[in-house]
């Protein structure tokens, strides 16, 4: 079931990001935990584009609720056309997408999709949730 539906990603990623589309590996910009984490509580200095900065995950949403990023939404890859939304409206200038671990390949097509949706200052998390962690900062669970 796991495998199927990683599987059922990949091909909805490779559909939605190929080549068509102009975007591609050397577009992404990386970031790893302490420097997504240090922009978050920044939030709006000077040194940012305007907008807010969030986290969003890009996992289902059934890991979503186990555990995540304090602060972060989750949209899952599959649901971005839809819930692209709830990123305009919340004036949203810096987007960091975290996933699972260091080299999540959703988090990473979820990237380029945002971009080719016309983000400009799309980052991916190195490390994920795992990374997160293991860096020492806040994870929510599910009681």
């Amino acid at each position: 079931m796991v495998i199927t539906l990683r599987l059922s990603v990949v091909f909805l990623a490779c559909f939605c990001c190929g080549c068509n589309s102009g975007i591609s590996d050397k577009n992404l910009r990386y970031i790893v935990p302490s420097e997504a984490a240090i922009l978050v509580r920044e939030g709006n200095s000077a040194l940012l584009r305007n907008g807010t900065v969030m986290i969003v995950d890009s996992r289902q949403t059934w890991d979503f609720k186990d555990a995540h990023i304090e602060g972060s939404i989750n949209i899952p890859f599959g649901w971005l056309g839809l819930l692209s939304g709830r990123l305009n409206n919340n004036n949203v200038g810096t987007i960091i997408v975290s996933g699972e671990t260091y080299n999540d390949y959703v988090s990473i097509a979820m990237s380029k999709q945002l971009m080719s949706m016309g983000f400009t200052d799309v980052r991916t998390m190195r490390g994920g949730l795992v990374g997160w962690g293991d860096a020492g900062e806040p994870i929510e669970t599910e009681d």
